[in-house]
Order: C-alpha cells, then structure tokens, then sequence
C-alpha cells in the first residue's frame, strides 16, 4: 500500500481520537464560556480518555477488518455487547438516538422502527473507517455508509450526514483533490444519502453542506476564526446532524485541511465540541495525514485509545489476496 494513503488513513483514525478528547471540556459549552473558563484550548486538558465517538468508530474499522464488508447484525451484536458491558445506558456520553437504539438491542426490539426518526450525528461520528475502507469506490463507500446508519439513525438528515464524512474521509485519503472538491464529493454524498433516509421535517443536509462552502467564502478574507464563527451561528454547532456535520466540514474547508487548525477551531466552538472535532478531524486528518499532526498528540491518544491506531489504518487499506 502507498505510504501516503497510509499516513491519510492513520491521520484520520488518530484526528478521530484526538478530536474526540480534545472536545470533551468544551462540550456544551458557549465560546464565551470557554472563553472565560480556558482562555483558549490548545492541547489535552486534565486525564482526558476517549468516548463513545472514538469506541464507537473502533466497533466498526474492527467489524470491517474482521469480515471484508459491513454487516448489519454483526455491527448490532457488537454494539448490543459494548453497551452491556460498558454499561452505556446509564451513561450520560450517548445521543438521543443511540440510546434508543441501543435500548431496543438490550431490550431485543427492532431498533429500526425508533431509527426512523433518529436525527442526531451519532452514525456520522463513527463512519470514518468506511471512508477508509472504501478510498478507493466512492459509490461502495456510500452505499456502506448508508448502510451503517439505517439501523440506529435513519432519518434523512442523519443518513446524508453519514455519507457525507465517509465520502469526504475517502476523498481525503484518496488525495489529490482539493478542499472545494472534497466539499462537493460530500454534497453529492448527501445528495445520495438523503434517498435512503426516512423522510422527516428537517434541512436538507446536502444544502446546508453548501451553505458552509459559501459562508468560508464569504468570510475567510478576515479569519479563520471568523469564518468558524459564522459557521456556528449561522449553521449552529449542535447534535443534530443538520448542524454538526455541515458545520465540521466548513470548518475543515476553512482551515484548508489542516488537521490541527480544525481540531482547534472546532473544539473552541463548544456546544456539541467533542463530536464536531472528532468529525472535523476525521476529514482533516484524511485530508493532511497524520505527519501533520503534534507528534504528543499522536502519542497521548495512542495510549488513551487502548488501541494501535496506526495498525487499524493499515488493515483497513490492505487490498485483500
């Protein structure tokens, strides 16, 4: 395998794992609040350890290592497992939608019927591996990514929001392209994925994705940190998949794909923080590969993941004999 797809795919697992502890003391938090509690975060804060974005996105590249493919019922033992024994529903890291998926495993229900409505960007946090994978097929890539969302968010917004990091994640690997044209790649991701999902009362998905495009462009001849601003209080930065996938992929449209600029300037947003810098740095991360990264932030997350990300990234891009 080519070492640069390599390093792509690897910064793209550590920029999920990084964005994801980075984020947590910015959670649900307000600039301003940041602003007075922190100044400005720049770097791992207290003992951090990574959630259930970061566990979450492992439970699949390892599926897709071990079997080939995405597979439903694999994917719902192994999370029907990771709630039992993490005992996620008594903690208060999983979405809305999730805990409701999550509850009808436990609960040996059909999850599908609550998915329907499952709205929030749960299913988009954990679909990098996909967009590895399947670097190479953009349309398998988001088909999977469809794929992997039906089952616990399966309205519209949260499927095209799904597809639209997988394809963006695999575009960024892929290399070549550049940020405007990754953006587009997850406009028509969207597009794409807003035919699979339950058809509910919300913004489309592949819209507001272009209207990040527009507001970077509008606003980026002041700052980065001004356009990210606007991207929050135009789109908002919140679960919904409607804002925090639009609002992550204009932020790394902002910073050019710089994985550590995007981190940052999703984590100083607040409010959903830790899963908008664990998206954000999914796709920079793909985009800018992990030599791109602080060599202690690569370290620090290797050992707070519990797991050999670079490794992961490796078997995720090997072509099969």
């Amino acid at each position: 395998m080519n070492n640069a797809i390599s390093d792509r795919a690897y910064g793209c697992l550590a920029g999920v794992a990084i964005g994801d502890i980075m984020g947590v003391p910015a959670s649900f938090l307000t600039r301003a609040e940041i602003k007075r509690k922190y100044g400005r975060i720049d770097n791992f804060l207290g003992q951090p350890s990574v959630t259930d974005d970061t566990q979450e996105t492992m439970i699949i590249a390892e599926l897709l290592i071990r079997d080939g493919e995405f597979r439903e019922d694999e994917f719902c033992l192994a999370m029907k497992k990771w709630a039992l024994e993490k005992k996620m529903l008594d903690s208060d890291l999983i979405g809305p939608s999730t805990r409701k998926f999550l509850k009808a495993l436990t609960e040996g229900s059909d999850p599908r019927e609550w998915a329907k409505t499952g709205d929030t960007n749960g299913s988009a946090m954990r679909v990098a591996p996909i967009g590895i994978k399947y670097w190479h097929d953009m349309a398998l890539c988001v088909k999977t990514a469809a794929r992997s969302s039906l089952p616990s968010h399966g309205s519209a917004p949260a499927v095209a929001a799904a597809c639209a990091v997988a394809a963006a994640c695999a575009a960024g690997v892929r290399g070549v392209l550049a940020p405007a044209q990754v953006m587009e790649e997850a406009i028509l991701a969207a597009r794409y994925g807003e035919t699979w999902g339950f058809d509910i009362p919300a913004p489309k998905v592949s819209t507001r994705i272009a209207l990040a495009k527009r507001i970077v462009d509008e606003n980026i001849s002041g700052s980065v940190e001004k356009a990210v601003c606007e991207l929050a209080d135009v789109l908002g930065a919140g679960m919904k998949a409607c804002e925090s996938v639009p609002f992550s992929l204009g932020v790394f449209y902002a910073v050019k794909g710089n994985v550590q600029e995007g981190i940052l300037a999703a984590v100083n947003v607040g409010d959903d923080a830790d899963t908008n810098a664990s998206i954000c740095g999914a796709v920079c991360g793909a985009y800018s590969g992990a030599k791109a990264l602080p060599t202690e932030w690569v370290h620090g997350i290797n050992i707070q993941s519990g797991v050999d990300l670079q490794e992961i990234a490796k078997q995720l891009t090997a072509v099969p004999l």
